[in-house]
């Protein structure tokens, strides 16, 4: 996996929505089912952890991400909503 890549592929899903900003109310690590990530699109496999990220919010569905792809939606996330919070102090 190129993690970069992923990371900017994770922060343009949270700039345009497709990945919440919200913080996850409920996380849960489980063995995959063989569904793809949300973060990288790519297949969680036989042998990783896929982790899910219970959003509260009326008709979000839990994200579902590798846990290397939920540690950067986690950062990504954080560092998005600082550079929106000084972006809004300076305005």
């Amino acid at each position: 996996m190129d993690f970069g890549a992923i990371r900017q592929t994770i922060r343009r899903k949270l700039e345009s929505g497709r990945l919440p900003l919200e913080k996850a109310a409920r996380v849960l690590g489980r063995p995959p089912s063989g569904e793809a990530c949300d973060g990288c699109d790519m297949t969680i496999h036989t042998g990783q952890l896929a982790m899910d990220g219970l959003v509260r919010r009326p008709g979000r569905k839990a994200v579902q991400l590798h846990l290397r792809c939920f540690e950067i939606w986690i950062q990504e996330r954080s560092a998005l909503l600082r550079e929106r919070e000084r972006s809004a102090a300076l305005a």
